[in-house]
């Protein structure tokens, strides 16, 4: 089932509905799994105008194709001031997100952040959240988006409707090897050490997979960046970037530079 499909079996289902949906409802009413898949489809119709979500009634995001005047009438929660959003992704704030799930990892960002360090981000398109791996229940994605032909950094972040933060940064030398799997033009049996397709993956990498896949069951939406540099240049703006955005205390960065 491709992601047009469900983008109009959710929009079918909201205008047949008396009130606006969560992500949870339309994934048990379409019976689509995993619930993230909804949350991603549910972001991008956002992004193109086709509906609206906000905070409903039980404190939750909820979707709603009625007019904009019923959305302000059933605004019951505050809402968390934000600066602004540039292609669809929220920014930073500095309160912390409503709900339960597990600890926010890492530090609270914005785009212009990211950006001027020099990323551009990638999407994940996430096909199972119950992989049994044997440190825990890890996850699979494909990575969607141009990724380029060289050495250079990489980064994981998180975020919900409310805020952006960076969890992660590492060095490779080529992006493709933990993003797409097989360098260009090199076949083989074996798929790369990518992240999304953990039974190949490293310890570091397995560790990692199992972070995000708790993420992505909480209902957050986990990205992957990528920032080509050269070799001689990655050791040190890794550094530069764990420390400066704290990540070996609150991220999933380990040890020590």
């Amino acid at each position: 089932m491709t992601s047009l499909t469900i983008a109009a079996r959710v929009l079918e289902e909201l205008r047949r509905s008396d009130r606006p949906l969560d992500d949870d409802e339309l994934a048990r009413r379409l019976s689509v799994r995993p619930r993230q898949t909804i949350n991603q489809v549910c972001r991008r119709l956002e992004r193109s105008g086709h509906l609206r979500r906000y905070t409903g009634p039980e404190g939750k995001i909820v979707n709603d194709v009625r007019p904009s005047s019923a959305a302000q009438s059933t605004l019951t929660v505050p809402a968390i001031a934000v600066r602004g959003r540039d292609a669809g992704l929220p920014v930073a704030v500095s309160a912390s997100s409503p709900g339960s799930g597990p600890p926010w990892p890492g530090h609270p960002v914005t785009l212009a952040d990211l950006r001027q360090a020099g990323f551009r981000h990638l999407e994940l398109r996430v096909t199972r959240l119950d992989v049994d791996l044997p440190a825990g229940r890890g996850c699979e994605w494909t990575t969607i988006g141009e990724v380029p032909d060289g050495p250079g950094l990489y980064a994981f972040t998180v975020e919900d409707d409310h805020q952006i933060r960076v969890a992660y940064v590492g060095l490779t030398g080529h992006l493709w090897m933990v993003t797409k799997g097989r360098l260009p033009g090199i076949g083989g049996a074996r798929g790369g050490q990518r992240y999304g397709r953990p039974r190949h993956a490293g310890v570091t990498r397995l560790r990692v997979n199992i972070l995000i896949a708790e993420q992505l069951r909480s209902g957050r939406v986990v990205r992957h960046w990528v920032r080509p540099l050269p070799a001689a240049a990655l050791r040190a703006e890794e550094e530069r970037l764990i420390t400066s955005w704290n990540l070996r205390q609150a991220g999933w960065n380990l040890g020590l530079p």
